[in-house]
């Protein structure tokens, strides 16, 4: 009879006890490529995560500011964009405290501006809640570009009265509504036939207590259209150089007739008036020519566009999730 040694009778024993169990033996080796290691399957390693670029955001008007209510919220990208929904999705905005029924237009890779499809409500707080920390905003070159800390923090500004100037060039009257109610009625007097003022949605801008105005500035050749003057309270409303301001040489005609380069000529007493009392963003909404407005030639010229074409370069349309 031959007698097993002590460690081979062990090893039998809990290989008995095994099969008993109905357990299998799952060599080393084997055990560890099955264990779940990686969303890429079995033993495959995670692969390691993209070198990641900051992406900062300015947004305006300024925080805190005070501003007319067609002066639209403008988002300033440092890098471009190809993530849009993503970048909307953590910009939602609110008008005092409730989610805004508006929307982000993308007017290219870098710069998202956001209107109603409306003016904004005048005395009100406007915010957007940025939480752009660490959102993959684009894929490019191997990198991923990400909202830097900063771009996490609450913006606010705010609304003065709801103050809109409506001009009419057929009755040569500029009407100025405050809150709804009729302020002022004021004549006018606009661009002349081959200088048409523009039609459309405009907003006031920068200001000038006196402001040299020459033909040569918009470029004039003709000696009988030639021009160099002294514009008292001018306010600009659109980029390409069109002003309310106070025309004293334009009396006959205010209230009559059109007769300036396209800019719109009020009394010097009125004109001061319109200087100090508008803030920058108050609409001025001009009708009765047949030029028309671009989006682009002022600070609110994006409310000329109809709201479906708005909606129609916004990734979310409007929607908040």
């Amino acid at each position: 009879m031959v007698f097993a040694a002590p460690r081979a009778r062990r090893a039998a024993s809990v290989a008995a006890v095994v099969l008993a169990l109905g357990v299998g033996l799952v060599p080393a080796a084997r055990a560890a490529s099955s264990s779940p290691s990686s969303p890429n399957g079995p033993g495959v390693r995670p692969a390691p995560p993209k070198p990641t670029k900051s992406v900062s955001v300015t947004l305006t008007p300024g925080a805190g500011a005070v501003v007319g209510i067609g002066y639209p919220i403008t988002a300033k990208f440092d890098a471009n964009v190809s993530d849009r929904a993503a970048a909307e999705r953590h910009m939602p905005v609110y008008v005092n405290g409730s989610a805004a029924k508006g929307a982000w237009y993308w007017k290219d890779a870098r710069t998202a501006l956001y209107r109603l499809p409306s003016f904004w409500p005048g005395h009100a707080s406007i915010s957007v809640t940025l939480s752009l920390r660490g959102v993959v905003l684009a894929h490019r070159g191997g990198f991923d570009y990400v909202g830097s800390k900063a771009t996490t923090r609450v913006y606010a500004f705010h609304t003065a009265r709801a103050l809109v100037a409506n001009i009419n060039a057929k009755t040569d009257r500029m009407k100025v509504v405050v809150d709804g109610k009729l302020v002022k009625n004021l004549p006018v007097s606009l661009g002349k036939a081959g200088w048409e003022t523009r039609s459309g949605i405009k907003t006031t801008m920068d200001k000038y207590v006196a402001r040299r105005m020459t033909s040569q500035q918009l470029g004039i050749t003709d000696p009988k259209q030639a021009y160099d003057l002294i514009a008292p309270y001018a306010t600009r409303i659109t980029y390409s150089g069109e002003f309310v301001h106070g025309a004293p040489w334009a009396m006959g005609r205010l209230g009559r007739w059109n007769g300036s380069h396209g800019c719109t000529n009020l009394s010097v007493a009125d004109a001061k008036w319109f200087y100090n009392t508008t803030v920058v963003g108050d609409p001025v909404v001009t009708t009765g020519t047949t030029k028309s407005m671009e989006y682009w030639n002022s600070i609110g010229g994006v409310y000329n566009m109809p709201w479906k074409a708005w909606l129609a370069h916004s990734a979310l349309k409007g929607k908040t999730a």
